[in-house]
């Protein structure tokens, strides 16, 4: 009984082991966020990109975002915040384009709770089940606490 509760700890400590600290934007100068995107917003965060990166990355870079891209550039000529839901196919790709932006360090997030920038996130790439019949993917957190998860394969 015992020798199960210490191979339980050690699962979990080689679980901590696999968190990979992600520095984030923590300036945010109006010179910088002049054209901004609101990447996600809800009662405690607010997650926004500068527009330069936001439309030089993913998923712009991908074949068959073009027309996006257009829309997205002209309407940014008359807007300065623009929401990045706005400009998806589907509204699932949100997720990923999120997790695209936290994963690169790209984004700055702001906690309206505290009224101050996260420096610092974590994210762990996780892989799950058996050969043949697994998920995996990515769970990013913020203070500590699981903010978004995302399954990038299932088999």
């Amino acid at each position: 009984m015992t020798m199960i509760f210490i191979l339980g700890c050690k699962k979990e400590e080689e679980n901590d082991m696999n968190l990979l600290s992600i520095d984030l934007i923590t300036n945010d100068s109006p010179t910088f966020f002049a054209k901004t995107v609101i990447l996600f917003e809800n009662s405690d965060y607010l997650i926004v990109a500068n527009f330069d990166t936001y439309i030089n990355s993913y998923p712009f870079d991908m074949y068959g975002y073009d027309e996006i891209k257009e829309q997205v550039t002209q309407d940014s000529n008359n807007h300065d915040v623009l929401l990045m839901n706005d400009y998806l196919y589907q509204a699932s790709d949100s997720t990923y384009v999120l997790a695209y932006h936290l994963e690169n360090g790209s984004c700055l997030i702001f906690d309206k709770k505290r009224n101050e920038i996260i420096p610092k996130i974590e994210m762990q790439e996780y892989m799950e089940g058996e050969p043949m019949m697994s998920t995996g993917g990515r769970r990013f957190y913020i203070k500590g606490d699981l903010f978004l998860e995302t399954v990038d394969l299932i088999s």
